[in-house]
């Protein structure tokens, strides 16, 4: 019984993880923000600051608010 319990909630975890869409997975951000504006799954990882636009640092983006590049 525990066994099948498991595998349920397993199997419940592994379809959020494998649509899980990260900005790395874009080469533009027009592109993420058609993703994002689709409201496909894991739309929402794309727009860390809540301003509406997805992936501001990819080429074409605001650049705003971009992680540091680190040495």
């Amino acid at each position: 019984m525990k066994n099948l319990i498991l595998a349920l909630l397993i199997g419940l975890c592994l379809p959020s993880i494998a649509f899980a869409k990260y900005c790395k997975d874009f080469k533009t951000h027009a592109e993420a923000q058609a993703y994002f504006n689709a409201k496909k799954p894991g739309y929402k990882r794309l727009d860390r600051d809540g301003d509406g636009s997805a992936c501001d640092c990819l080429p074409g983006g605001t650049g705003k608010k971009c992680p540091k590049n680190k040495k």
